[in-house]
């Protein structure tokens, strides 16, 4: 595995640009190259116009899990499991090397904590927290999985809503594995306003920022299991006791693009549609993750971004304070 070297990243991360990235693959959506069949033309699409955030990458990280799937089934979403394993190895990898003086790692969105719990396996010396709306989920596990679970005294579940989050804490790094929709945008605004040193992380669900709960229907079995999903996720979003699960006000439709550099290249109706188009077209995927990646850089952080997964470490401390 190659040896942590932040000054080999923040050189690689502020080389790069997002922006002609972005626009190349907005002008692929407007022209409807999205979603074709074999999605043959999108991985092409992807290769050509994320060259250089690919070549980033893998100038600085060990080699890119590789998925041997055609995109947009249910064995290349099952491969993101190899992609998880591998964002655990470098949040180890570079917790073990690097010593910012915090020695707390924070997963919010944690779910069942089963990837919380392997980082307090494997980083002793740091303490871990998982934090989660619904603590049934991490329950279940630590009955189902109790043998996993014993003598981790340097792990602890925080029942906690990140749209309410508790920013007192003094996080080393801030990590997730799949925060759906617009929980991502949240996780990232904590970090943030933690002035985390590190922000390493995987998005998921990008149909579900917004408060968007809609897919453009194709006949494929990812796209009907994706709208059985937002049917679900409708009825939650209209019952009073399911307020806050995965829609916030503060991320509403208005709230993107996230990036000043974005809105100059579209508005809210645009990216709206992009989310609405997701679960057929990693191009639209992309174009919701390049916002991101921007709109960290303009708060204070270098980035690298690769197939949905985030390593971000700061570049100057900005405010503790939380994020408008």
């Amino acid at each position: 595995m190659h040896n942590p070297d932040l000054a080999k990243y923040h050189e690689t991360s502020r080389a790069l640009d997002f922006i002609t990235p972005m626009q190349s693959l907005l002008d692929e959506f407007r022209q409807g190259n999205i979603a074709d069949r074999r999605r043959t033309r999108e991985d092409a699409t992807l290769k050509s116009h994320l060259g250089s955030l690919i070549a980033a990458w893998d100038h600085v990280f060990p080699a890119f899990p590789r998925c041997p799937w055609r995109r947009r089934t249910f064995l290349w979403e099952y491969n993101r499991g190899k992609r998880d394993k591998y964002l655990s190895s470098l949040i180890i990898r570079y917790m073990k090397e690097f010593d910012s003086g915090r020695r707390l790692i924070v997963n919010p969105a944690t779910v069942f904590g089963r990837h919380a719990r392997s980082l307090a396996r494997n980083l002793p010396g740091h303490d871990v927290m998982s934090t989660d709306i619904f603590p049934v989920w991490n329950h279940l596990y630590r009955v189902a999985c109790f043998w996993k679970c014993l003598g981790l005294k340097n792990f602890q579940f925080v029942r906690e809503n990140i749209f309410k989050p508790h920013l007192q804490r003094n996080p080393a790094v801030v990590t997730f594995w799949g925060a759906c929709g617009s929980v991502t945008d949240a996780c990232m605004d904590y970090a943030i306003a933690t002035a985390s040193p590190f922000l390493i992380c995987r998005s998921c669900c990008h149909d579900n920022i917004g408060g968007n709960t809609e897919v453009v229907k194709r006949r494929t079995p990812i796209n009907a299991f994706f709208r059985w999903k937002n049917r679900s996720l409708a009825k939650m979003k209209r019952k009073e006791k399911w307020k806050d699960f995965y829609f916030s006000k503060r991320y509403l439709a208005d709230a993107y693009p996230r990036s000043t550099a974005a809105r100059e290249l579209m508005d809210s109706d645009t990216i709206m549609a992009v989310a609405r188009n997701t679960a057929d077209s990693d191009i639209c995927r992309s174009l919701i993750d390049l916002d991101r990646c921007l709109y960290l850089q303009e708060h204070g952080y270098d980035v690298l971004y690769r197939e949905e997964l985030f390593f971000a470490h700061i570049r100057v401390s900005p405010a503790r304070t939380p994020c408008a």
